[in-house]
C-alpha cells in the first residue's frame, strides 16, 4: 500500500513549556501534541505536585489544560495552587497548602489577606485555562477522551494531565477485549497508557503519573519516561522557612525521551508550598 505522507503527516503545533528550563531543553521546547509522558516515583515522592505544576505552568503558557484526578477534589487542588502562588509572593510566608485547604489560614487574621490575594492570583492567571476534573475511581478512558475532545473544539493547544494511571480503567464499554484488559492490574494499566497514547495523537499533550513499580507497564507507550526520587548526595536548605515547609532535594531521571536527550532534572521540592523549583548550586 503506498502512502502520500504529505497529506498524512500530522500538523505540527507549538511546544507548550513545562517552566524548567532543562526538562523543556530536552524536550526541546516542551510538552508537544502527540506525545505521552510518564511521571513514575515512590508514594509520598510528589509525583503529583510535580504534574499539577506542569498543568499550571501549561495554562500559564496559554494552553488548555484538563487536569484529572480520582484522589484530589477542587479544593485540594486550589489550595495547591494558591500556596504556590503565597511561597512566590509573600517570601516570608510559613503557610503550607495543608492549612489552605482545612480553612485554617483563612480564619486566622495574620494569614486571611495574603492567602485570599494568592487564590485571586490564581484565579487571574490562569481561571480561564486549566480545567479541573474530579474522576470517579476506575473511571474509563473514554471518559477522559471526552474531556480532551471538549477543549479541542475550543483550543489550538491542549495538555490532559491524568493523576494516578492506576486509578483509571480502559476502554469505554463492555467488550470481551475491555473486559479482559481490565481483568488484572498489569494488563489494565498497559491498556490504559495505550489509550493516553491513543487520545494523545488525537491532538493533545497527555501526562500521567504512576508508581515506579509500574513503570515497566507505562514506559512502552509512553513517548518520555522519568522517575522522580530523592537526591541522596544533597542535604536539604539550610533555610529556616524552606526546612518549615518540608523541602528537600529531588531529581526527575529522565529515562526515556523519543524527541530528546536523556538525563537529569535536579530539583527542589517544597511540599508545604507545593512547588518544585530548579536546583541551583
Amino acid at each position: 500500500m503506498q502512502v502520500d505522507i504529505t497529506t498524512r503527516m500530522g500538523a505540527l503545533t507549538a511546544a507548550t513549556p513545562t517552566g524548567f528550563g532543562r526538562l523543556d531543553r530536552m524536550l526541546v521546547g516542551g510538552l508537544r501534541t502527540g506525545t505521552l509522558m510518564a511521571v513514575c516515583g515512590a508514594p509520598g515522592v510528589g509525583r503529583t505536585a510535580f504534574c499539577l505544576l506542569l498543568a499550571y505552568m501549561a495554562a500559564r503558557a496559554r494552553a488548555a489544560v484538563g487536569f484529572t484526578s480520582v484522589a484530589l477534589d477542587e479544593t485540594e487542588i486550589m489550595a495547591r495552587l494558591a500556596a504556590r502562588a503565597l511561597h512566590r509572593e509573600y517570601p516570608d510566608s510559613r503557610t503550607p497548602y495543608g492549612a489552605i485547604w482545612s480553612g485554617e489560614a483563612l480564619q486566622d487574621d495574620f494569614t486571611r489577606r495574603p492567602v485570599a490575594a494568592a487564590v485571586d492570583t490564581v484565579v487571574k492567571k490562569v481561571g480561564a485555562l486549566l480545567h479541573l476534573y474530579k474522576a470517579q475511581p476506575f473511571e474509563s478512558t473514554a471518559e477522559l477522551a471526552d474531556v480532551a475532545a471538549h477543549l479541542w473544539g475550543r483550543h489550538d493547544r491542549v495538555v490532559l494531565v491524568v493523576d494516578d494511571i492506576e486509578a483509571f480503567a480502559a476502554g469505554g464499554g463492555d467488550s470481551e477485549h475491555y473486559a479482559a484488559a481490565n481483568a488484572g492490574l498489569d494488563s489494565r494499566i498497559t491498556q490504559v497508557a495505550y489509550e493516553l497514547r491513543r487520545i494523545a495523537e488525537q491532538g493533545c499533550a497527555v501526562v500521567t503519573t504512576a508508581l515506579t513499580r509500574n513503570a515497566h507497564l507505562v514506559c512502552p507507550a509512553s513517548t518520555l519516561a522519568g522517575e522522580l526520587c530523592a537526591r541522596e548526595d544533597e542535604q536539604p536548605p539550610a533555610d529556616e522557612r524552606l526546612q518549615a515547609l518540608g523541602a528537600r532535594p529531588v531529581q526527575l531521571l529522565v529515562r526515556k525521551n523519543r524527541v530528546g536527550p536523556r538525563g537529569s532534572v535536579p530539583l527542589l521540592f517544597i511540599p508545604g508550598a507545593a512547588v518544585f523549583e530548579e536546583h541551583k548550586p
